[in-house]
């Protein structure tokens, strides 16, 4: 995925890892060349060396094959998610608290992209009613905490 918008060598490569994964994925260098000679072997990418100053680096591109691959595994990592959230969906008719903080994450939105759109309709409009009345119940403790407040400042004076 990260060589299909361009040409990359593995330090690059690296790099990207640790940008996307935001740090939690930081694999080492003999791990990333170990995939990408894997990779070159099967047909995925190929290679070339470039001149850069003194150093030669290796640099990777994704093959054809290596793209159709890549949409492949989209498709079947698609129809996964869909599959799971559903799942989840008809498990928990309720939404609850837990289930409530994962959807409200980056990942959790990034997720319900997956889901096919009578599903996310069913999720956000449960989502959204679950947070109405989570709103209701801030706004009632927020009026109380107040008045307390206004009460504790009254005293001291």
């Amino acid at each position: 995925m990260l060589l299909r918008s361009s040409p990359k060598h593995g330090y690059m490569l690296l790099q990207e890892i640790e940008r996307h994964t935001e740090g939690g994925w930081k694999p080492s260098h003999s791990a990333i060349y170990k995939l990408l000679n894997s990779l070159e072997e099967d047909g995925s990418i190929t290679s070339w060396e470039e001149k850069d100053g003194e150093r030669t680096r290796i640099v990777y591109k994704i093959t054809d094959e290596g793209e159709k691959l890549l949409e492949a595994s989209e498709k079947m990592y698609e129809l996964y998610m869909n599959a799971f959230i559903s799942s989840l969906l008809e498990a928990k008719e309720d939404l609850q608290g837990d289930f409530i903080t994962v959807l409200l994450t980056d990942k959790g939105k990034e997720l319900r992209k997956y889901l096919a759109p009578e599903r996310r309709y069913k999720l956000l409009s449960q989502l959204k009613s679950y947070l109405d009345v989570e709103a209701v119940q801030l706004d009632s403790e927020l009026d109380t905490l107040k008045k307390e407040l206004d009460a504790v400042k009254t005293a001291a004076r």
